[in-house]
This record gives structure tokens, sequence and C-alpha cells, in this order.
């Protein structure tokens, strides 16, 4: 299962496959990806005529069956100075458990169409097909995932999603994110695809397509979005003020229905453990225990003194205090541990794991297991 967009990922190793399949969750995701294979594919195409993109977005099954006959009749077409053909049918809405995908016309020529991708050769053409919703347990699903350029995008932790479209957007910008900074970037906007890459573009406009994009530049210069309400919940969890943490979280959960417990539990999860190990920090002497913003180089100093004991753990992860963004890590969140206890920390880890074995029950709410765990790790 991939969780992320497969950013700079070899096409050219791809260049001999006729048919591309790619499928997400989430349909920025899987456009984005799309483009990204479709622009490569066709850059050294002969004339403009040789690359045909059609639009798979559908209302009704006479507008999605036409639109898989236009595909199929696009790849079928050589181009008129030879060389090879370039067809992208994107934003196909038709694959999810819809009444279009089981419509017999719609069925049908979507079965001519993967008939024919099995047989054409890479030489005369290659076919691009960007589809979400889909519904994986369909047989029109599986024969289409069959082909060999298949790439299917799930993700049940929309923030990790993000950082890939990020990680995606920013390759041809001139700039680069600091550890950290397009995790905060996701985080602020919720999770929400689109909106990382419009703020990753205007973030690299302000750093004049060049250098580095810091967290900080990230939490000055991205504004928090209504839905970004999840980013305010973390903040609120740790405030100690239990009604003002709650009036947040309904706030979060009036303004989006569907919303998922899932991430911001795992938000703060991430959170705690890094806050875990500062507190354990402060308890030992290594740092300050100061309410305020770590001394300049108190992270740095404690992160050489044991830098044996995590010396083959390079990657950024919430256990291990030294990946993080040292300012960050002195700034905003030793303070939080600053004010708090190991003891209440550690007590917190417990609710959270009760919290995620609550969220099974099928007859719990989202939103009743999250304001039952504030009330219990807050009181």
């Amino acid at each position: 299962m991939l969780t992320k967009l497969a950013a700079g990922k070899n096409l050219k190793a791809m260049e001999s496959k006729a048919a591309y399949f790619i499928t997400s969750d989430d349909d920025f995701i899987a456009a984005n990806r799309a483009r990204e294979i479709f622009e490569e594919l066709s850059k050294d195409a002969l004339d403009e005529m040789s690359k045909e993109v059609i639009d798979g977005a559908s209302q009704k099954a006479e507008d999605a069956e036409e639109a898989v006959l236009q595909t199929l009749q696009a790849a079928a077409t050589p181009p008129l100075f030879g060389g090879r053909k370039f067809v992208w049918l994107r934003n196909a809405n038709f694959f999810g458990d819809s009444k279009i995908l089981k419509n017999a016309g719609v069925a049908a020529a979507l079965g001519k169409l993967a008939e024919y991708l099995k047989t054409l050769s890479a030489d005369s053409a290659a076919v691009v097909i960007s589809a979400s919703p889909v519904d994986r347990r369909s047989k029109i699903f599986k024969e289409f995932a069959a082909l060999g350029g298949a790439e299917d995008y799930q993700s049940k932790d929309p923030v990790s999603a993000c950082v890939g479209v990020i990680e995606a957007e920013i390759k041809n910008l001139g700039v680069r994110f600091d550890p950290g900074a397009a995790e905060t970037l996701a985080s602020i906007v919720a999770g929400n695809p689109r909106m990382c890459a419009q703020e990753a573009r205007k973030l690299a406009a302000y750093a004049n397509f060049s250098g580095t994009i810091s967290q900080r530049d990230v939490a000055d210069m991205v504004p928090i979005f209504g839905e970004s309400d999840f980013f305010d919940i973390t903040n609120a969890f740790y405030s100690g003020d239990l009604d003002a943490a709650l009036a947040v979280l309904k706030r979060y959960f009036f303004a989006n229905k569907k919303a998922s417990a899932r991430p911001i539990i795992s938000a703060i999860q991430k959170q705690n453990s890094i806050l875990i190990q500062l507190r354990a920090l402060m308890d030992s002497g290594e740092i300050s225990k100061t309410q305020g913003q770590q001394p300049k180089g108190a992270i740095e100093a404690a992160g050489a003194k044991y830098a044996e004991i995590f010396k083959n753990c390079e990657e950024k992860t919430p256990y291990n205090v030294f990946s993080q963004n040292a300012w960050y890590a002195g700034a905003k969140l030793a303070p939080i541990a600053a004010g708090t206890t190991l003891k209440k920390l550690m007590d917190c880890q417990m609710q959270i794991a009760r919290a995620f074995e609550e969220l099974l029950s099928p007859d719990a709410t989202d939103e009743t297991v999250m304001r039952n765990f504030f009330v219990r790790a807050m009181a």
C-alpha cells in the first residue's frame, strides 16, 4: 500500500509500458501523479497533435461511456506525422461503487478499452488513466489494476499523503523544505492535497524560488484555514483549558460532518511522544525547565550528548526528539513540556491507546470518542 506520491519516481524505466492506471482515494493525488507521468512521457512528442487529453469527469452513464470510447479511439488513431501517441483520460470518476460503473454500456466500453490496452504496443502509444474514487473490489478495477503501469495511492493518514504532494510540487520550483516543514504545512491545511500544493507554490514564491523553507516560514506564512481546526485542536488539547478545547472540538466536527478522529489522535500521539522525551530531558537536568523558549543551542547540545544512542535513527520520527527541528522543539514544544509532568504525559499515552480502541466500536462516533478522550486526559 502506497501512502504518498512517488515523487521523482524513475519514469524512464516506465517508458516501455503502454498503459498507466493511476488511482487514489483523493482525486487531486491521482491527477497530480498522472500529470507527472503524462508530461514526462510526452515531452519528446513530435507535435502537439500526438497528445490528447480527455476529460473523464461524468455526471451520467452516457458521459462516461463517451469518454471511454473516445479514449479508445484516440489510442487507436496514429499521429498524422508518425511517432508515438500519448493519451490521458483524466478525472475518471466512474470507477467507484456507483450506478455509472454498473451501467451495461459503461461496463462494455471499459471492457473493450481494457482488452485493447492489454495488446497495445508501447512503441505506438501510451495511455494514462487517472481515476478517483475507485471501488477496489470491482472486477473492472482489478482488470485495469493488472495493467503493467498501475499505481494505487491509498492513505489512512492524510498528512502523510500531503507530504508526498508537497515533495512532488516543489521538485521543480527551486526550493527545498527543512525536515518537518512539509509535515507542518500538511497539518495546518488539515491534510487537504489541493491546499498543500497551492501553499507550497506560495512559499516557493515567497522564497524567490531558491533556498530552504523552514518550519517557522510555514507557521508565519500559511494561514489557518477553516477546516484546519485540526491544527487548533492539537494546540487546544495542551492548553489546559478543557472548556475551550471542547469548544474547538465541537466547532471542528460541526464544520466537517464526515471528519475522522483518527488523524487528530495520531497527531496528538506523535506530539505527546516528543513531549515525553523533552520532559525527561528536563527532569534529568539536560535542558531547562523554563516555561519559555529554550536557550540557543540547548536542544542541539543534548542531541550531541546522546548521538551515539540515536546513531542509526537518522529518519525524522516522533520517537527521537533530536530528529525534530531544534528551533521548533525548543521554542514551541519545550514550554508545553515544562508546564506538565512526566506522569501526566505518560497517562495521556494510555488514554490515546484507549481512544484508538474505542474507534473500533461500531457504535462509537468519532466526535464522542474525541470528547471522552479530551475529558479523561485533560481532567
